[in-house]
């Protein structure tokens, strides 16, 4: 009878514990990957509620690639993105083969502050709720999660430090190891992206979230506990130093074109030239993502090549040189407006836009 007493009571206090148990948040940093869409990495909330038996991650970074007319709403920046809920052990075992580390950081949450945070993010995946107008540097999946833990929990403590660096400084030190996806982002990005930025903004980057949570302090601790790693054994990354970078393209393409004299080539270029200038303004002109806005690469990448193209095939000598001087002039507007810091640059800018000083001297001497 008393073995039966004691093992009701071990059992009830046992049950009484499991209820209140408070559930784990920890924040979730993924590490960068080779897609273009990973290359900043990404970043995710866990969830651990082991008297429900669950551990779901909340991931602010999902969207559709099946979405109708997709790379033009991402362009216009009217693409949605959505909060999603996947099973933490799914999630482990993508990143496991996609052989990318996750560091997580246990959140330093009473009570009260955890069932806070959790019933936000319920009421955010509602089906109404869950969608949000992606930004791709004031909102996307590292930012959504910066706002709730420094906004939506007010006893959140944290002094944000200017760092004396630009966002274009940050998105260069992730893009370099991938130079044609470095090159498209300077070339789409306008003068918006090149004002110094604190670490809050900084923050719209993972790896940045991840550290700069641990420098606040909730409850009289840190924010965040030590960074941990998941995985004990990832494959090492072989990372092939020899890639054929934009620079020596464009570069080589020059060469050719001096010493080659192919009027087809020329007009090749010029033509591609004043495309991507039509394409960089329809973009300047019509996208809602304020990060393209005022984009001095249209001085250079200028839509009036078009028009030198077709002049190249009549004989309007005159209109032909006076066209090919106000590019000229534009060229040299670049170089001002580069070495002013008005807007930055990527070096793969340098032998494209000798390439068309050339061009625009050959077409104004021409007779």
């Amino acid at each position: 009878m008393k073995t039966k007493v004691l093992l009701f009571f071990t059992f009830l206090c046992f049950f009484f514990a499991q209820a209140q148990q408070i559930p784990k948040i920890s924040l979730l940093t993924f590490e960068t990957g080779n897609e273009s869409h990973s290359v900043f990495g990404h970043t995710a909330i866990r969830i651990e509620d082991k008297a429900q038996g669950t551990d779901l991650v909340y991931n602010f970074g999902v969207f559709d690639f099946d979405t109708p007319y997709f790379l033009a709403k991402f362009s216009t920046g009217t693409l949605d993105y959505k909060l999603g809920i996947q099973d933490y052990q799914a999630t482990l075992a993508y990143y496991f083969s996609a052989n990318r580390q996750i560091y997580e950081q246990i959140l330093n949450l009473d009570k009260a502050q955890t069932n806070q945070l959790i019933n936000k993010l319920k009421y955010l995946h509602q089906p109404e709720n869950r969608y949000y107008r992606y930004r791709f540097l004031s909102r996307n999946c590292s930012t959504e999660i910066r706002d709730l833990l420094f906004e939506e929990i007010k006893a959140t403590q944290y002094t944000p430090k200017e760092t004396r660096r630009t966002f274009r400084n940050y998105l260069d030190d992730y893009t370099r190891p991938a130079p044609w996806f470095k090159f498209g982002i300077n070339l789409a990005l306008g003068s918006s992206i090149d004002q110094n930025i604190n670490t809050y903004n900084l923050m719209f980057l993972p790896d940045y979230l991840s550290s700069e949570i641990s420098k606040a302090s909730l409850n009289e601790k840190p924010l965040a506990q030590k960074s941990t790693k998941t995985f004990t054994h990832l494959k090492p990354v072989n990372e092939n130093k020899w890639k054929l970078s934009p620079f020596v393209v464009f570069a080589f393409i020059f060469i050719v074109m001096v010493f080659g004299k192919s009027q087809f080539l020329i007009r090749s270029y010029v033509f591609t030239t004043g495309l991507f200038g039509v394409l960089i303004l329809i973009i300047n002109l019509f996208s809602e993502h304020p990060e393209v806005l005022k984009n001095y690469n249209l001085l250079w990448l200028n839509p009036l090549y078009l028009l030198i193209f077709v002049l190249s095939f009549t004989s309007l000598k005159t209109i032909r040189k006076t066209v090919s001087t106000i590019l000229t002039l534009c060229l040299l507007a670049s170089l001002g407006v580069w070495f002013s810091k008005i807007q930055g640059y990527d070096i793969t800018f340098f032998p494209i836009l000798i390439t068309l000083l050339w061009i625009n001297l050959r077409q104004s001497q021409k007779i």
